[in-house]
């Protein structure tokens, strides 16, 4: 009796995980949101708040909210978003960076581009992380900003990186104007 019981069990077992059962295969990603989980580094001045990912019309568009903590104008990020299968295994990474104008200890709503080729499946998860912030008049730059992305998408969210900062000598200063100094003859 006991043994006619454990073959049942396990042909019951074999048909739940049988090929035939599976389906075609992961779902594509649908025009709904997809939760995208954010990777925090503290030293930013930049922070992320409820991202999700959804496809429109013209692509993919990441809306958001960010929040500048700092005392300095913010004029725009560069970001990364991987694309994790539910096994862990890395499908996909996009790097990009957008204009946010934001002011000084604020916070604003935004719609992200990010450019992603290839097909989205249901049942992806997507990591997020701010690589680079640009300031009027500093940018912050993470180091091993991919490396430290990749830890926190297996769980491991105790690695922080490092964050350089340097002056932006690019973006004008608003208000100051430069005169030329004209030629003595």
């Amino acid at each position: 009796m006991n043994k006619a019981r454990l073959v049942i069990v396990l042909l019951l077992a074999a048909s739940f995980i049988s090929p035939a059962m599976a389906g075609p295969g992961p779902e594509p990603f649908q025009g709904q949101s997809a939760r995208v989980a954010f990777f925090d580094v503290s030293d930013l001045p930049a922070r992320v708040d409820e991202p999700k990912l959804r496809r429109d019309e013209g692509g993919f568009v990441l809306d958001c909210a960010v929040a500048n903590r700092s005392s300095e104008q913010l004029l725009g990020l560069r970001l990364i978003l991987m694309v994790v299968e539910p096994s862990g295994k890395l499908r996909n990474r996009i790097a990009w960076a957008e204009s946010s104008v934001l002011g000084a200890y604020s916070i604003k709503v935004f719609a992200f581009h990010p450019v992603i080729k290839g097909e989205l499946r249901g049942t992806d998860q997507f990591f997020l992380s701010v690589d680079e912030v640009i300031g009027r008049e500093t940018i912050w730059r993470v180091d091993e900003a991919e490396k430290a992305l990749r830890a926190y998408s297996r769980g491991r969210h105790d690695a922080m990186p490092k964050v350089r900062a340097v002056a932006n000598k690019f973006d004008p200063r608003p208000g100051i104007s430069l005169v030329p100094l004209e030629k003595k003859q």
